[in-house]
């Protein structure tokens, strides 16, 4: 079985968005991928700005650039699939989003990025939120893609995280646990990732 996913994950270090696109397959237990395209796109400086203060704003506004950065999102997955001419073949897309709240002592961990945003201007289907019942099944939510780098390693030349978004969010899709308790200290194993509709059935 061959699956097409599309992950996005934000690059602190250097202050951009990461996007990989690959096709995966699994034959039995075992798994394979072709990277198919990638890009890397700097943020613009008043939008970096505003995401590396963001733990400092008031709600209202926390929430509304959780908004725009999802529509910025949404933009660039669009353009991305245009540029590549991937109409129709990407089923998934995997959003891991910007971390700005960091605290799973107290179960509270969220990235940016507006999932519902993406899954509607986009038209395609969108994994997210991916550490949020591991953390209130008493875990950590770290290290969020254990389970999927033992299933499948990395190609060396791609963006860690945005490809594991892409891998982790189709094992969401496919209704397999993709967090094992041994990894986080959770109360159990568990299946991690909202989904976010893209397109009417």
């Amino acid at each position: 079985m061959i699956y097409r996913a599309l992950g996005l994950a934000s690059n602190t270090a250097t202050q951009s968005l990461e996007l990989v696109f690959a096709s995966f397959e699994v034959s039995g237990q075992k798994w394979a991928v072709e990277i198919r395209h990638t890009n890397s796109v700097a943020y613009p400086a008043e939008l970096w700005s505003r995401l590396a203060t963001a733990d400092q704003l008031p709600a209202v506004a926390y929430m509304q650039l959780h908004v725009d950065y999802g529509h910025w999102l949404a933009l660039q997955a669009k353009q991305f699939i245009n540029n590549h001419q991937l109409d129709y073949q990407v089923q998934l897309i995997g959003l891991m989003g910007h971390t700005a709240i960091n605290s799973p002592a107290t179960k509270l961990v969220h990235a940016l990025g507006d999932a519902a945003a993406v899954a509607a201007l986009t038209g395609v289907n969108v994994v997210s939120d991916f550490r949020n019942i591991n953390l209130a099944l008493e875990g950590t939510g770290e290290p969020v893609f254990a389970l999927a780098e033992s299933l499948l390693a990395a190609p060396e030349e791609v963006n860690h995280d945005a490809f594991y978004s892409a891998f982790f969010a189709l094992l969401r899709w496919r209704e397999e646990n993709n967090l094992h308790a041994a990894d986080t200290g959770a109360l159990r194993n568990s299946i991690g990732g909202a989904v976010w509709v893209g397109q009417e059935w």
